[in-house]
């Protein structure tokens, strides 16, 4: 996947996202949906460095994983209707859905749940003639707890292919990081196991998918990575963003696809990644399916 295709994901989940969150607005979901509005450069990056058999282990907040693996917004907002069409076949819902054909073999909401099932799974995945990585997402919250320390040392013990992803979004759920504990140095953490660490941020798709790719280089070579990517999550911890008459927080699909012009937000970033060529292509691919989805769902069609 070269840079331009990556960016133009990018687009694309960032529109689905606000698609569903037009959705939430309405009411039309009866289950809880958790947005990662802010977080899509690091899914797109983490499923362009996926090859053939590699899987992921994901958490509640999933659906921008979703999004990237399946291609499409159907399987997942067909799940989120309960509807026998969904990736889960209406019976998973949100925080625990997977797409074992897409490779989501796992997903939790228990934080850190999803940390030692992955070392499971990457330890099937060691035995001879299987070549595949475990990308474990995770988020800065669960650096918290023991699992995944345990997960961290048991995967270096026993050099499995896996690559621990954790979104840092300086949240779990309302508190900040300084508002609950000190900060941990990942890096220096991952140093003192011998465990290969990178840390990202600025959204930079290439940079991005350079990194994730040398990560699942490590993982088949030598055993486990860790990759911390600092994200902004512009949306509420569950729910539709504006939630309330009074929120603070506005995203609205109609204002287009950037919430906010800066490095901490992918699809800014993404923009300026496209030659004028390939930004005007992706713009009325975009507007296209916007104006697809509006003659069944009244969704907005100016995106960009």
């Amino acid at each position: 996947m070269n840079v331009a295709s990556l960016a133009r994901q990018i687009l694309q989940i960032r529109f689905w996202q606000m698609a569903v969150n037009e959705d939430l607005k309405r009411g039309r979901y009866r289950i809880p949906v958790h947005l990662a509005i802010g977080h899509e450069a690091a899914a797109a990056a983490v499923c362009g460095a996926m090859s053939g058999p590699d899987q992921l282990a994901l958490t509640h907040r999933n659906i921008a994983y979703h999004l990237a693996r399946a291609g499409a917004i159907e399987p997942v907002t067909l799940e989120y209707q309960l509807s026998s069409g969904g990736a889960g076949h209406g019976r998973l819902g949100s925080m625990n859905l997977t797409n074992p054909e897409r490779g989501i073999v796992y997903a939790s909401s228990i934080l850190g749940n999803n940390l030692p099932v992955a070392c499971g799974l990457a330890m099937a995945n060691a035995a001879p003639g299987r070549r595949a990585v475990v990308f474990a997402v995770t988020g800065d919250g669960a650096i918290e707890e023991g699992a995944f320390w345990e997960s961290l040392v048991f995967a270096r013990s026993h050099r499995l292919p896996v690559v621990f992803v954790v979104e840092n979004n300086d949240h779990s759920l309302a508190s900040t990081i300084e508002e609950r504990r000190c900060p941990i140095r990942l890096g220096a953490l991952c140093d003192a196991v011998g465990v290969r660490f990178a840390g990202l941020t600025g959204n930079e798709p290439g940079q991005y998918l350079a990194a994730l790719t040398a990560a699942r280089r490590q993982a088949l070579d030598d055993g486990p990575a860790c990759v911390e990517i600092h994200v902004a999550t512009f949306n509420n911890h569950a729910g539709a963003t504006p939630g309330w008459p009074s929120d603070p927080k506005s995203i609205d699909l109609g204002r287009g696809l950037v919430v906010e012009e800066s490095p901490r937000d992918p699809v800014w970033v993404a923009r300026g990644a496209l030659d004028p060529d390939d930004y005007e292509a992706t713009r009325g691919y975009l507007e296209a399916l916007g104006r697809s989805l509006a003659a069944s769902r009244e969704a907005i069609c100016r995106v960009i």
